[in-house]
């Protein structure tokens, strides 16, 4: 068979003709369209690929996609299964047999893309300065807990010292998203489509999120921009939300089986339900897609943010409101460590299940909060002397 040239790798394979590309033509075709890397999903749970083809398709880098190509082609393959089963079309059986393939590649695809992800967190965290055991970081850190309004205030004041402005925390990971590229940690440009789909009303941003769903090979890329994520994720919640119904389907999670009243209905309702379940599985497969992007755009933004040169200032500013804290509740500080200490070993680490951890953590901070004095309201006192160096513990905030 003929090697797909520039001119012609847009041409549509069949399952069995995808084994014939060479190596290069087989990493241009499946990052070329959408639709093509579908194919070669298929043709691989069919196992009809070159051993080359499928190390290729399966690497690491590449999951992710493959994953949203299997969620899609199992969605598809469901519905064509429904309308070929209607018909009485001879090649149902071969399509579920086909889809019963799928369904076990996504869920290989799904392990690996999960123990890749894992593996790659944990490597993070290694590279991260791990939380500390030691008995009076350990201390501080609950002190926080117990008085977090006390904190916020002393904390204000020492960033507002430091040169530094104090953001209330993101409440969500979409405002993660928006503030690390405020802050210039995601790069990606504001361009002015973007801008026309930030200014766009409701229904007509679901409209167009709708249309992105069903055209697979001309997406809106503006829509993978980190300021539109969280309208991206309404208007895919809304889109599933309204077609649900229409599609009948048995959860938000799940197509289920074909309506049992679907051979009593017209033709053209029955077709509503066909298009509707079609329509739905595409839906969901940009939500995986969606929750993909989430997590590559969280991760960019922590990694960019441990390595700023801006981060370890940062830090110090949060001891140093911590010192402040600690300065003036020694009665809710002292609670604090008095109760770890049964827990402490001779060097000073606290040695506890996670469980006995999280209880004890709880009576502590309850027992602090009651030690404490009041805070002074404005808060006018001298600030203490600067603290000597010590050690960043883990930022209050991930406890």
């Amino acid at each position: 068979m003929p090697q797909p040239t520039d001119d012609t790798r847009h041409e549509r394979l069949r399952l069995h003709e995808v084994a014939s590309l060479d190596d290069r033509s087989f990493d241009l075709y499946i990052g070329e369209r959408f639709d093509q890397l579908v194919t070669a999903a298929l043709a691989d749970a069919d196992g009809r690929l070159r051993p080359e083809q499928h190390t290729a398709l399966h690497a690491p880098g590449r999951l992710l996609q493959l994953h949203d190509a299997l969620t899609f082609a199992q969605g598809d393959l469901q519905a064509a299964v429904e309308r070929m089963t209607y018909h009485g079309d001879a090649r149902a059986a071969r399509t579920a047999r086909l889809l019963r393939r799928v369904r076990t590649a996504l869920h290989e695809v799904t392990r690996k893309a999960t123990t890749v992800r894992r593996e790659e967190g944990r490597q993070r965290d290694a590279e991260a300065a791990p939380p500390s055991n030691d008995v009076i970081d350990m201390a501080r850190n609950w002190l926080v807990d117990a008085l977090p309004d006390h904190f916020t205030r002393l904390l204000t004041r020492t960033f507002a010292e430091a040169g530094f402005p104090l953001r209330p925390a993101a409440v969500d990971v979409f405002g993660t998203l928006e503030e690390g590229w405020d802050d210039g940690l995601l790069t990606e440009p504001r361009t002015p489509q973007v801008d026309e789909l930030l200014a766009k009303g409701a229904v007509a941003f679901r409209g167009l999120v709708a249309d992105d769903v069903r055209a697979q090979n001309a997406r809106t890329t503006a829509l993978r921009h980190p300021l539109l994520q969280r309208r991206w994720a309404q208007a895919l919640g809304e889109l599933a939300e309204l077609t649900i119904p229409v599609a009948r389907a048995s959860s938000s999670s799940a197509l289920g089986p074909q309506p049992a009243d679907i051979y009593d209905m017209p033709e053209s309702d029955a077709y509503k339900v066909f298009n509707g379940r079609r329509f739905l599985t595409a839906v969901w497969q940009r939500q995986a897609e969606h929750k993909h992007l989430l997590h590559h755009y969280a991760v960019t933004i922590t990694e960019r943010r441990r390595s700023s040169p801006e981060h370890q200032l940062r830090r110090r500013a949060v001891e140093a409101a911590i010192d402040r804290l600690v300065n003036r509740q020694p009665a809710a500080v002292s609670r604090i460590v008095t109760g770890l200490c049964p827990h402490t070993t001779d060097d000073g680490l606290i040695e506890l299940p996670p469980g006995e951890r999280a209880s004890l953590k709880r009576q502590l901070v309850a027992e602090a909060r009651a030690a404490a004095v009041p805070a002074r309201t404005p808060d006018t006192a001298p600030p203490p002397p600067a603290p000597a160096p010590r050690p960043a513990p883990a930022a209050p905030a991930i406890r």
